[in-house]
């Protein structure tokens, strides 16, 4: 299985941010990799891939520096920049470094001496931050265990032992009396005299809900004085399928402080919950625990920092029965639970947070000074029961003193004039927003005045995507769903492309090999050969590895046969080759691929090369979209139409990429009868006007230093989070 070429394309599918832009550590490269070998001989589709990538980059991600109460977790589109990245606050990082009391030998020492098996293993920090310190312990280069431990005090805060879940899926636990044994005789150990201030309250099967830990027996224990439990000190060992330790965790002197603060919020928590998983997590620790409240349910929760906060907070279903019988609170009952919960948890600062749109409840947004602050916002679910199924939030608000004065904001005019010089046209194919859609319903395609192409239009925007500097008064662009640079690009040049009259059909495996050998001077005779139906989306694969389990194949429509990727490996590291000879040769590669009948293309994204990494090849690769009459033609589903990859090494092209949905060409309507572009900018501020705004993130969607005054559109309530369009040619604007 190719591994690169697998996540590439989960990346793709899940309208993620620029690949280009994204870096991965070692350690989370490994992890990676390694959650998906686990079902390497299993035929997983994308859909399993992109969830691993994000189970896996979730519980590996380096964050940003956050504060507060439940600051948000990724959202779909920014999950690659939110959490696959390595930049952290170097300043933080050397500061924690510099206070550093116990070092990571001392800490693992205790460890090394209970448990023999870690006694050769080298240590690998891997991040610090806030007062904790996650290391991975080798042996040689094979990561065995992860320690996360205080940096202040050399506590363990956690220990997981990393074993081959291949091999432990048939084995069979040890009884819950040999577990418990086992973990004695673990703690009296570990912890010498402190072991016997711990009662065993409960023994049960753990295995986390990303199927990448366990499954061990959870062995859990409460601390007693005076003969009465001590609220919230809990700790778990975990014992594997040969009765040794595959986890330990507790909850810290600050957590046990924090839940117990939580319970006014939290009623009913559970003082002597289970502490079911325990790992570092960007700024504080993850969290699974067990028994959280009277109804034993489960929940995921990330504590930021040392106990200050809580970053996130999830129910967990125990089983499908469970899942079946939980509903979901609506309308005035969700509404005064909500305002219930945020009175509780905030105080007086919920009174600064409004509901997004006021028909729905869930959705809740920071004001200061009377504007809106983006991103600043609280989502939350209640259940029927009254309890808090999901809450988020972004971080704690800046001081006030850190907002910029409304007054050096430029005025209303001078915005809308930025937003008039830069609206522009696009067609767009398909233009169905929602999946839901009545099957086989068929849409017209329509002529678009838009700000932005790399992006679809909806209500009341987060500015995360397009906005105007309120203190420069210009325009800045992201990258849209799919790391789309279009706009930033700024080129609008068509390039004329002469079509191939039909496709390039390969309907066997002797077709495909000859195509590769025609294309790359490729030979796959002696390689490992697979062949595969996608049922998602009707394609095959011809495919072969070579001896690096690199791809080397050939994408079709199973049903015609028509060609609609092929590609081999880069033939080494080096980037020798220029943008514009690896532009020309993509270019000059395009046109034998494209859809029958398309006449011109036009850039929609430039991948620069550097190192490989699991989501990009480290080529060039350019990205292009249809286009008529010098204007971008788009499908709904925001994605470039053809990617081609130049080897930076040789300028010879290695991949080619038909993103459609559908080959189908459509009739477009005629862009000689359409309104003018200044009443295209009346019509759209009627419904979308610009508001000025604080921002606490920039386009692409990392923390600012500070607040930002930008303008954004606007629209009302109702229209919050819809789908829009304005019609070039009839004027009006079309909402879904």
């Amino acid at each position: 299985m190719d591994v690169d070429k697998q996540i590439r394309e989960a990346v793709q599918s899940a309208s993620e941010e620029s690949v280009e832009e994204v870096r991965f550590t070692k350690e989370m490269e490994s992890r990676i990799r390694g959650a998906i070998a686990q079902n390497k001989h299993k035929n997983r589709n994308r859909l399993f891939m992109a969830g691993s990538l994000a189970a896996c980059l979730a519980v590996t991600a380096v964050g940003l520096h956050q504060q507060g109460w439940f600051p948000q977790m990724p959202s779909g589109k920014n999950i690659t920049n939110a959490v696959a990245t390595t930049t952290t606050n170097k300043k933080n990082t050397e500061a924690n470094q510099n206070s550093v009391k116990v070092s990571p030998e001392e800490a693992v020492l205790p460890l090394k001496k209970t448990i023999p098996a870690l006694s050769k293993m080298t240590i690998r920090v891997d991040r610090t931050s806030y007062g904790f310190s996650e290391l991975t312990l080798l042996e040689g280069d094979t990561e065995r265990a992860n320690v996360a431990y205080d940096i202040q005090t050399g506590q363990i805060e956690s220990f997981t032992m990393i074993g081959d879940r291949t091999e432990q899926k048939d084995a069979k636990l040890p009884s819950a009396k040999s577990a418990e044994n086992a973990a004695k005789a673990f703690l009296q150990v570990f912890l010498g005299e402190e072991s016997k201030s711990y009662q065993h309250i409960e023994t049960q099967i753990y295995t986390d809900e990303h199927m990448v830990k366990g499954p061990w027996m959870s062995v859990n224990y409460q601390r007693m004085e005076n003969g009465q439990p001590v609220p919230f000190d809990v700790l778990s060992v975990g014992i594997d399928q040969r009765e040794q330790v595959a986890f330990f965790g507790r909850l810290n002197k600050s957590e046990q402080d924090f839940f117990t603060k939580l319970t006014d919020a939290v009623p009913d928590l559970n003082p002597s919950l289970l502490l079911l998983d325990k790992e570092k997590n960007h700024d504080g620790m993850l969290v699974i625990l067990g028994k959280m409240n009277k109804e034993g349910h489960q929940v995921s929760l990330v504590i930021y920092g040392k106990g200050q906060a809580l970053e996130s907070y999830m129910l967990l279903y125990r089983d499908e029965k469970e899942a079946a019988s939980r509903k979901e609170a609506e309308g005035a009952k969700a509404l005064e639970q909500e305002r219930q919960f945020l009175n509780k948890l905030l105080g007086a600062d919920s009174e600064n947070y409004r509901l997004l749109d006021g028909n729905n409840p869930g959705l809740y947004l920071r004001y200061y000074n009377g504007l809106p602050v983006l991103s600043d916002e609280i989502s939350i679910v209640t259940t029927d029961s009254g309890h808090v199924q999901y809450f988020r939030k972004e971080p704690v608000p800046f001081e006030p003193s850190r907002y910029p004065d409304v007054s050096t904001a430029v005025s209303e005019e001078v915005a809308i004039q930025e937003l008039s010089e830069h609206m522009k046209l696009r067609y767009v194919q398909n233009p169905r927003i929602r999946p839901e859609s009545k099957q086989g319903e068929k849409w017209q395609p329509i002529l678009e005045y838009t700000p932005a192409v790399s992006f679809m239009q909806r209500g009341r925007e987060d500015g995360t995507e397009w906005h105007i500097d309120a203190t420069s008064g210009k325009i800045v662009y992201g990258t849209g769903d799919n790391g789309l640079a279009y706009d930033q690009l700024n080129t609008k040049k068509a390039h004329p492309i002469e079509s191939p009259k039909e496709y390039v059909k390969v309907r066997s495996k002797d077709e495909a090999k000859a195509l590769l050998q025609a294309e790359f001077g490729v030979q796959v005779e002696g390689l490992t050969y697979r062949e595969s139906v996608r049922e998602r989306d009707g394609r095959k694969e011809y495919v072969w590895y070579d001896k690096n389990d690199k791809y080397i194949g050939v994408e079709v429509i199973a049903e015609t046969g028509s060609v609609v990727g092929l590609g081999t490996p880069r033939s080494d590291t080096a980037v020798t080759v220029k943008r514009q000879q690896a532009e020309e040769a993509a270019f000059g590669f395009l046109h034998k691929y494209v859809d029958p009948g398309v006449k011109e293309v036009q850039l929609a994204q430039v991948i620069q090369p550097g190192e490989a990494n699991p989501v990009s090849t480290g080529e060039w690769e350019f990205r292009f979209f249809m286009s008529k009459d010098g204007i971008p033609v788009q499908d709904r589903e925001q994605k470039a139409a053809y990617s081609v990859t130049v080897d930076p090494s040789t300028g010879k092209v290695t991949k080619f990429d038909n993103y459609r949905e559908t080959h189908e060409l459509v009739e477009l309507p005629a862009s000689d009868k359409i309104i003018s572009k200044d009443k295209a900018v009346e019509e759209y501020l009627r419904v979308m006007p610009l508001k000025l705004v604080y921002l606490m993130k920039d386009v692409d969607g990392q923390k600012l230093p500070q607040p930002k005054l930008a303008y954004v559109p606007w629209s009302e309530e109702k229209l919050a989070n819809k789908f829009m369009a304005l019609d070039a040619v009839t004027g009006k604007i079309i909402v879904d």
